[in-house]
């Protein structure tokens, strides 16, 4: 079998003959890289709502408008330049201590600004917060696949998604109360990543190299270049479609009428948790083949887009933008498992990082295609319609071609 092809199908190679079999998660490591992939989140989340204020206080400080967007933006930017050489420090060095010390360092940097009274210090802090975050992301996303194989490891990716936006929602509306008190509160929570690396010490071991793996330098041993390439191609086309509403969710409710920030944040919490029943989608198609899997994300997401764009009302909107979420419920989890298949132990930090650099990528580049398409389509909700009806013919074409028996190749 080729070895970038897109099915469920690929495999790691098999271990070496002699090889050491590894010791697998239970529940209490599943828990923990729970809450370790979900801690980045804090970043973006905890400080959407005070944003505001943000704005308020530096307002006397040259370059504001630039700066204070950058204190959540940065850290995105560093998981997309960073994961990369975070994870070949993973494969290299080993998991457990650089999780650790990530943990320890986004906790602590996280609560910087509480100390800090300049702007630019705050946005030095938040790029070695983003730094960790890399390095968070991607050895939890490799402990994934360290820990727990076939349906274990599919189950775990499930939970996962299914919890993320209900902590997601928790981190935002904390956020909003303690910026209510004071604009810097909502570093307080940070404080949480202290007690995440209290769960990783206890609760993750640092996973066993093959005694009996390629000698560096083998054909075996070599890095696979060529499947990277495809899955990170495949994972920044697949993530610009995923950003559209993660980062546009806001303007999709306001271009539909919705003045009250109030009420785009409710409307937004409640169309959020059609991302738990994605997460169950995915654990419930643990038979099914990625291009499918991909392709009905690529079909919800399509009805999402062009359902929102001619909706009429908030009403009508609003379970056509939860169909959304659920695609991205079942979007994030496949293309993670996919991704893993990929790797042997000895590279799983370094592809993994690299799927991570990819998939903020796609973050980096949606909105610049968003705009692009605006140009053209006349309005913003028009834009999201016509990316809506390309998801839906690239619907059809990779489930017609999973039918067929043509997996999608390099």
């Amino acid at each position: 079998m080729n070895p970038v092809e897109l099915t469920s199908s690929a495999a790691m190679p098999a271990l070496p003959t002699g090889a050491t079999p590894r010791r697998h998660g239970g529940l209490a490591q599943g828990i923990a890289l729970m809450a370790i992939v979900n801690m980045p989140s804090l970043a973006l989340s905890a400080l959407v709502p005070g944003l505001p204020l943000l704005f308020q206080h530096f307002s006397n400080v040259p370059h504001f408008q630039l700066l204070v967007p950058m204190i959540i933006t940065v850290p995105s930017l560093c998981v997309a330049l960073m994961s990369g050489f975070t994870g070949m420090l993973a494969d290299r060095f080993g998991r457990r201590n650089l999780l650790l010390v990530a943990l320890l360092a986004f906790s602590l940097l996280g609560l910087a600004p509480l100390m800090f009274d300049s702007l630019p210090l705050i946005v030095a802090s938040r790029v070695i917060v983003g730094v960790a975050e890399a390095a968070i992301l991607t050895v939890g996303n490799a402990l994934m696949g360290d820990y727990f194989e076939g349906a274990q490891r599919e189950k775990w990716l499930g939970y996962q998604n299914m919890l993320s936006p209900l902590i997601g929602s928790a981190i935002i509306l904390s956020g909003g109360l303690l910026a209510g008190v004071h604009w810097r509160y909502p570093f307080l929570l940070y404080l949480v990543g202290l007690a995440v690396f209290a769960l990783a010490w206890f609760a993750c071991w640092e996973p066993e190299r093959d005694h009996a793996a390629p000698a560096q330098g083998s054909a075996a041993a070599a890095f696979p270049w060529r499947s990277t390439l495809f899955v990170c191609g495949v994972t920044v086309l697949f993530s610009m479609v995923f950003f559209v509403q993660a980062v546009q969710h806001g303007r999709i409710f306001g271009d539909m009428g919705v003045a009250s920030p109030e009420r785009i944040s409710v409307l937004v919490t409640i169309a959020s948790l059609g991302t738990v029943a994605g997460g169950y989608l995915f654990k419930r198609l643990g038979g099914v083949s990625v291009p499918l899997r991909l392709a009905i994300s690529l079909a919800l997401y399509g009805v999402c887009y062009v359902g929102v764009a001619w909706a009429p009302n908030p009403s009508v909107g609003l379970p056509l933008d939860a169909l959304g979420q659920v695609g991205g419920g079942l979007l994030l989890p496949a293309l993670i498992a996919w991704a893993l298949t990929h790797y042997r132990f000895e590279h799983r930090g370094r592809g993994m990082g690299l799927w991570g650099g990819s998939f903020f990528l796609g973050q980096f580049l949606s909105a610049p295609l968003m705009t692009l398409v605006q140009g053209a389509a006349g309005t913003f909700l028009a834009s999201v319609a016509v990316v809506g009806t390309i998801c839906l013919i690239a619907a059809v074409v990779l489930a017609a071609s999973t039918a067929a028996r043509h997996p999608l190749t390099q």
